[in-house]
């Protein structure tokens, strides 16, 4: 369990420094981790088909958001959680989702107080969602 936490906190903060220079994250990126973690998960994990499903279901959720919101979060965010999802399963991935929404909500907060932002700015989500991974992941290491 330990090393596909592992792998995904590295793949999440690689493309959270993505999302933070270039505003988007690579489709060829999320492709190859999405495949990567799937062939892991289905070789040696062995996780049945209805727990990979469950697992992408929070994923698939940012993704109906991004395009209800109409990309105020975007796709890649979704498909990001997807990916994630495939590894470390769909409790981690709803806690990291809404840890990203906690995160992005206190630091949109300030931003708007502070006067450098205004409602309608645009911050990159996958930098929040990184942290709420990583927040889940001590917690539940017990560190």
């Amino acid at each position: 369990m330990e090393i596909e936490w592992m792998i995904c906190l590295a793949f999440m903060a690689i493309c959270a420094g993505i999302d933070i220079r270039k505003k988007e994250i690579p489709v060829v990126v999320l492709a190859l981790f999405g495949g990567g973690a799937f062939l892991y998960t289905m070789i040696w994990d062995g996780k049945a088909w209805n727990e990979i499903f469950y697992s992408l279901v929070p994923g698939l959720c940012l993704l109906l958001l991004s395009f209800c919101t109409r990309e105020s979060i975007g796709y890649g965010d979704g498909l990001a959680a997807m990916a994630a999802g495939i590894l470390i399963g769909w409790r981690g991935c709803v806690t990291a989702i809404i840890g990203g929404f906690l995160f992005s909500a206190v630091f949109s907060l300030v931003l708007l107080v502070c006067r450098k932002a205004k409602g309608r700015s645009r911050i990159p989500f996958l930098p929040f969602l990184t942290a709420g991974l990583g927040v889940f992941y001590v917690v539940w290491q017990g560190v």
